[in-house]
């Protein structure tokens, strides 16, 4: 009886060896299928990318690369491109030295894009060498793509940037933050919003040829605007001009600049005249209003004899500003080729002058 229970009662003998086997058998076996799992998350990711670009080149679109690498194991997929040159069939060209594309496997509908080295965006306005161009040394952003591939929202951070409308026009920021959203459908008319935007830029730096009484430098500019209406591609006359007739606008929910003595908030709504000239009308509220307008006076912005009138406008048209808030109310008027500040004009600017077509190549 004691043999027959003590066979019963043998106590396990605990292996240390076994278990490290077993256990760093374990750990490799789940290694080996997770990068299985991430390599056939990677192939779909290539196939996803390689459809994008197939389909953009039956487009008329001409893509190029000098090398891509699929790197990222195991929470995320990268796909690298060197040397990327984007051109799409309206002519609008992008180049970037280093281009990394992440994504969280199946999940293609959300991208985090880095740009390194140098980037280009080149959007030729005319066959004279004027082109809408932005460059920055470095990027990083979040692209949000629908169900069939196509971008509803994009996120941007710039370092050491340039743009503007070159050859002539070209202004530095150290650093701008944009951000762009379209809805899923295209809107119907105009009192739908066909797109969305917000930008803000820190340390700007004007060119010389846009002398400004408050300095070449700007401490912060930000925007956020709603495009109203089917969105006109602005480098075509006829386009702007059919969404003019539409009654298109932009809203501007917030326009704020900190540049030199003049600190202004507004919001406002921007469109065009008949003869497609800017024009709109800006609530905003001023610091440091007198200063502003002093440095004005001083540098020949504002003649000898509008001064008088100039004070009696403000003080007739001024408002109080809301409780907390700092600063003159004060209505804005853009039109006539210039900005005014009651009947008085304390900037021009020069005719837009609308290209019929872009160039297409």
């Amino acid at each position: 009886m004691f043999l027959r229970y003590s066979v019963f009662m043998k106590p396990f003998l605990f292996s240390p060896r076994k278990v490290f086997i077993r256990s760093v058998t374990a750990i490799v076996a789940l290694g080996i299928l997770g990068w299985l799992i991430w390599s056939l998350a990677a192939t779909q990711y290539r196939r996803v990318i390689d459809s994008w670009i197939e389909e953009g080149r039956a487009a008329g679109y001409q893509i190029s690369f000098d090398d891509r690498q699929v790197f990222g194991f195991p929470h995320h997929i990268t796909m690298r491109f060197v040397n990327l040159h984007w051109k799409n069939a309206d002519g609008i060209d992008f180049h970037t030295d280093t281009m990394d594309i992440a994504a969280t496997p199946w999940d293609w509908q959300h991208y985090e894009v880095k740009l390194k080295n140098h980037v280009v965006v080149n959007a030729p306005t005319d066959t004279d060498g004027h082109a809408l161009m932005l460059a920055s040394d470095t990027g990083q952003g979040h692209v949000t793509l629908d169900d069939d591939g196509v971008w509803l929202a994009a996120r941007l951070e710039l370092q050491g940037t340039k743009g503007g409308l070159a050859p002539n026009y070209l202004f530095d920021a150290g650093k701008i933050l944009l951000s762009v959203v379209r809805p899923g459908e295209a809107p119907v008319d105009h009192k739908q919003v066909g797109l969305t935007l917000e930008g803000e830029a820190d340390d700007v730096v004007l060119p010389d040829a846009m002398p400004s009484p408050f300095g070449n430098k700007a401490d912060k500019f930000a925007v956020r605007m709603r495009v109203m209406g089917v969105v006109p591609d602005v480098r075509a006359k006829s386009s702007v001009d059919a969404w003019n007739k539409e009654s298109g606008i932009v809203e501007f929910d917030q326009f704020d600049l900190h540049w030199g003595e003049l600190d202004l908030h507004a919001k406002g709504t921007m469109g065009f005249d008949d003869d497609l000239q800017p024009e709109g009308a800006f609530a905003a509220q001023v610091a440091h209003a007198d200063k502003a307008m002093h440095v004005l006076i001083d540098k020949g912005f504002i003649a000898m004899h509008d001064q008088d009138m100039l004070a009696a406008a403000m003080d007739m048209f001024s408002q109080p500003v809301p409780k907390g808030q700092m600063g003159m109310g004060l209505p804005i008027a853009v039109q006539l080729g210039g900005l005014f500040v009651g009947p008085i004009r304390v900037f021009a600017f020069p005719q837009i002058v609308w290209p019929d077509v872009p160039p297409q190549n």
